[in-house]
């Protein structure tokens, strides 16, 4: 049974705009739900407070006409108008000083009351009453009566619908008007995030508009939070615009320079096809495997130049004494053959770098190679000395050549430069590696002025780190 795989990650990914919104709105709507519930707690207590005025004075109309009927029940006509003014059914109970029941109904919520209720001052609290939930006042007052005389207490309870009513009236329009509110700052804002975000959308058209051959700098004014991202968009078209030179360049000089040698092996070889004599075919595939190397050597080179043009990969710690030992050993037949005497100079601590071994084992080899092939042709001595200038690693070769004119120092470093005069087959590559991988492992190469034959340098950082004990000589 095969698994589904999940989305991508991109379809996964909530919009700007949705996010921004939620974000903004979604506080909104808490507080918007907080100021409903602290909306209603004040209904409540606004509708209780209201009610309970009212009650209490109810209360006071019941006691006086209690009063003035010598304990008759209240007549339907002034109870029924009560009722109609606060809109709940009301309850009654008057009871002389002596606790005696005077009118009303005998079932009241609370009986008896407290002895110490206070006289002259009303009394609220919640009761139940036949099973529906009650607002009960209690209220003595003193009356000079031969029925009432003393304390009298008056207690009135009604039911508490009208009172919910009234805060669920309050709650639902204090709702309607922050949903109300809720719903235009919501357009509110979906429109200014778009507005806002007018910006981005203009320059995802301007960069979806390009075609892959224009990789110039966004130029569109933009807002200073999306400047960062511009500017980084740009810094990507310029690294992208460099490495596809890069490339252009490599394609159009490997099919410079391979043009001649190929069309050289295809005509010895068709020589060599066409030879009759055994000796003068043998010497046309003598120049054939020559030629052959020839092109070898220049597709090594112009790849190598290729590579050390990019930044180093797999950067390592390197000790750069023992790097340029191990290559100069590999030449040491090749000048033992040609009659060079090859020496080398380092010191006794560690000269250490952070590179590429590889680049730089091709740089150091690329000098050495330069110094035997055009600085001592008919033998001589190359010298190699590796010192520590600062916080550089100074690597110098020098031959007993001819050397290289001042005139022509940097010309030495261009690509497919060969001086003329050299005398030696070349492909005008091996100087301008050298420079390429010393820059790109932040360093240099440079042709020194000498007296005699040819120095050239290659300095490259150190990795102070790796060498405390150095570090402040």
């Amino acid at each position: 049974m095969s698994r589904r795989r999940p989305p991508p990650r991109e379809a996964m990914a909530t919009s700007l705009r949705t996010r921004l919104f939620v974000m903004i709105v979604l506080p909104l709507v808490v507080v918007a739900v907080l100021a409903s519930v602290v909306r209603f707690v004040q209904a409540r207590e606004i509708s209780t407070a209201l009610y309970d005025e009212t009650l209490k004075v109810v209360a006071h109309a019941i006691a006086r006409e209690v009063v003035l009927t010598q304990g008759d029940v209240l007549a339907d006509a002034l109870l029924d108008s009560l009722v109609g003014a606060t809109g709940d059914p009301i309850f009654y109970r008057v009871a002389a000083a002596d606790g005696r029941f005077v009118a009303g109904y005998s079932d009241a919520p609370v009986d008896p009351l407290p002895a110490d209720l206070p006289g002259g001052q009303a009394v609220f609290f919640d009761a139940s009453y036949l099973g529906d939930p009650v607002r009960v006042v209690v209220q003595r007052e003193f009356i000079a009566d031969p029925v009432f005389d003393g304390w009298t207490t008056v207690q009135v309870w009604q039911t508490v619908r009208q009172r919910e009513r009234l805060s669920l009236l309050m709650l639902t329009q204090a709702g309607q008007m922050l949903a109300l509110m809720l719903l235009a700052a919501g357009l509110l804002v979906w429109f200014g995030i778009n507005r806002g975000l007018a910006p981005l959308d203009g320059l995802r058209g301007a960069v979806a508009l390009r075609s892959p051959d224009e990789l110039h700098p966004i130029r569109r004014p933009v807002p200073p939070e999306v400047a960062p991202l511009v500017r980084t968009i740009n810094s990507l078209f310029a690294r992208l615009r460099g490495e596809l030179e890069r490339r252009d360049a490599f394609i159009g000089n490997a099919a410079h320079q391979l043009r001649n040698p190929v069309a050289a092996i295809q005509a010895q070889a068709e020589a060599a096809l066409e030879a009759r004599d055994p000796a003068d075919r043998a010497a046309r595939l003598t120049d054939l495997t020559a030629a052959a190397r020839r092109l070898s050597r220049m597709s090594r080179q112009l790849l190598n130049f290729d590579i050390a043009s990019a930044a180093p990969l797999r950067a390592q710690r390197i000790d750069l004494g023992d790097l340029v030992a191990d290559v100069a050993r590999r030449h040491v037949p090749r000048a033992l053959a040609a009659g060079v005497e090859v020496g080398f100079d380092a010191p006794d601590h560690a000269l250490e770098v952070q590179g590429n071994r590889v680049l730089l084992e091709e740089a150091v080899d690329n000098l050495i190679d330069n110094a035997l092939k055009y600085g001592s042709p008919g033998g001589g001595a190359v010298h190699l000395r590796l010192t520590r200038a600062g916080d550089e690693a100074w690597l110098e070769v020098s031959d007993s050549g001819p050397g290289i004119a001042p005139v022509d120092a940097e010309s030495a470093f261009e690509r497919f430069v060969r001086l003329d005069g050299d005398g030696a087959e070349g492909c005008g590559l091996g100087l301008p590696i050298v420079r390429a991988i010393a820059q790109g492992h932040g360093g240099q190469a440079e042709l020194l002025e000498v007296e005699k034959g040819c120095t050239l340098r290659l300095r490259l950082p150190l990795d102070l780190q790796a060498l405390p004990a150095l570090a402040a000589q």
